[in-house]
């Protein structure tokens, strides 16, 4: 499996644009891993936007997303109990089935220290195309959403925010604005399970 990693240029120009209070605001949230396998091909340009807009999200909640890890750092970050989510980026759902609704994605299994999302690249395509929006901000609304659900006690749902269950026009587009962010409940659960692990290594 192909392997892309959310890394180098892409996080680090980011954060280099951050204000100084801001960088130092962010030195002390908690940090959760994301490392991305991508299957599907997806270009660099579309993991950049998508990228940015999971950092976002989740900085507007108090958390950091470090994406500077491969499947070796991830096993690392377990083994010292820092949380690791990894991301499967697929082309497409194998168990999709016409007629049926369409998911742009799935957690798939979670520990107390590490979990695994798929995302699927055809479904999320669709729904950018559907509702005439950027394919890399729908990527970035699909990956935040699994990541929340990858942090998140169940039921993980909510009527607003980005862990909405359904997306169509209006929320999509309300979103990519940057009028989306997670729960201050969901906010404050993901932070406290967060806080008090050891620092990502």
């Amino acid at each position: 499996m192909g392997r892309i990693q959310w890394s180098g240029v892409i996080f680090g120009a980011f954060s280099a644009l951050l204000p100084l209070a801001t960088r130092a605001s962010a030195q002390n949230a908690p940090t959760v891993r994301v490392v991305l396998h991508d299957s599907s091909g997806a270009p660099g340009r579309l993991l950049a936007e998508a990228s940015d807009f999971v950092t976002r999200v989740f900085r507007e909640a108090g958390i950091e997303i470090d994406g500077a890890g491969n499947a070796s750092t991830c096993a690392a970050s377990v083994a010292a109990r820092a949380f690791c989510v990894q991301v499967l980026l697929r082309p497409h759902n194998p168990q999709f089935e016409p007629g049926k609704i369409r998911t742009m994605g799935m957690a798939l299994a979670a520990d107390a220290n590490r979990a695994v999302v798929s995302v699927y690249r055809d479904a999320v395509a669709d729904v950018a195309r559907r509702y005439g929006q950027p394919v890399g901000q729908v990527l970035g609304i699909a990956l935040a959403h699994e990541i929340g659900h990858a942090l998140l006690p169940p039921p993980s749902h909510s009527t607003s925010g980005i862990m909405r269950p359904s997306w169509e026009g209006d929320a999509l587009r309300h979103a990519i604005n940057g009028d989306i962010a997670f729960t201050d409940r969901q906010a404050a659960l993901m932070r406290d399970r967060l806080n008090g692990r050891p620092s990502i290594p």
